[in-house]
């Protein structure tokens, strides 16, 4: 199999920090984005432009955007939109990369955003006309793609409708999100794969935001390497969960999939050994041990294996 460079998206300033008990001054949501930066982690989530009585942790984006440099340094920004007026946040902020969120079960749609799927596409195509006016590129995000506390198995179909429709609406990439770690590996290769093979005609990126609930977070994201998935969402130290889920905890830690991938000889552009540092100044932040594993144990592979 050929060896090739995958993007790895750390999401620890959104939905790394959204489920935290700790929450974090602005100031120092903004040092996490440059300590990830000088890693050299090219695409950062840097939060979502929600309604802070919902989400306290995101609260203050704004402040935050004004600190950021969107002038094409090189740095890629983008944050989570859940509407049309997280979209307006968003745009008068700066932002010229935002993500959209629908959820591929019915139930976990309303507990994530109080509205049907359907509601939610509506939503959507008033929010892709003005991205379209604006010059505002955007993502969409498939959650629950691999499964769905309330409703179980989620049939591929209702992910390859949901994506097909993110395409149409003009979203520039489709993640297929574990939103609460029920996926497995056998499960994320037939699933991605066919994914991709659908959308193959447009040239769609198409990437997947996993969790490690039950631990096989690491398992699905070799999985998805290995049919051609190369974009990988992931969260600093492990942190982050779903806030509308029970036990929806624990994403894959980028520091863990950045030790998995140098092992394999699979170049992500990423500093290990800054990027563990990092860690390690978060968990003093949030006041608690990080789920991640590579720095409570020796790395391996702190470079790129030959």
């Amino acid at each position: 199999m050929e060896k090739q460079k995958v993007e790895i998206v750390d999401v620890s300033p959104r939905d790394g920090l959204q489920n935290e008990c700790t929450i974090l001054a602005p100031e120092i949501r903004l040092e996490l984005i440059r300590r990830l930066e000088q890693a050299g982690v090219g695409t950062i989530e840097i939060g979502s432009f929600v309604n802070p009585k919902f989400v306290p942790a995101m609260a203050n984006l704004g402040e935050i955007c004004r600190q950021l440099d969107f002038s094409g340094t090189g740095r890629n920004y983008t944050a989570l939109v859940p509407n049309l007026k997280g979209f307006e946040l968003a745009a008068a902020a700066g932002m010229r990369h935002v993500r959209l969120v629908i959820v591929a079960s019915e139930t976990l749609n309303k507990a994530n955003f109080k509205c049907s799927v359907a509601e939610s596409l509506a939503g959507f195509e008033q929010v892709a006309a003005r991205a379209r006016e604006s010059g505002v590129a955007f993502g969409g995000i498939i959650g629950a793609s691999f499964g769905c506390p309330y409703e179980g198995r989620v049939p591929p179909a209702q992910v390859l409708a949901l994506a097909h429709r993110l395409v149409a609406l003009g979203a520039d990439e489709v993640m297929l999100a574990d939103t609460t770690g029920m996926a497995m590996p056998d499960q994320v290769e037939r699933l991605c794969a066919e994914v991709i093979a659908a959308l193959a005609a447009q040239r769609s990126r198409i990437g997947v935001h996993l969790h490690n609930t039950r631990n096989t977070g690491y398992a699905n994201a070799y999985a998805a390497y290995r049919v051609g998935v190369r974009i990988f969402d992931s969260s600093l130290g492990g942190i982050g969960g779903c806030p509308f889920s029970p036990n929806a905890l624990g994403n894959i830690a980028t520091e863990d999939l950045v030790h998995m991938f140098n092992g394999m000889g699979v170049e992500s552009g990423i500093d290990l050994r800054a990027l563990v540092a990092a860690s390690s100044w978060l968990a003093g932040q949030l006041g608690k041990a990080l789920p991640a594993m590579i720095g409570k144990a020796e790395p391996v592979f702190l470079e790129m294996a030959a």
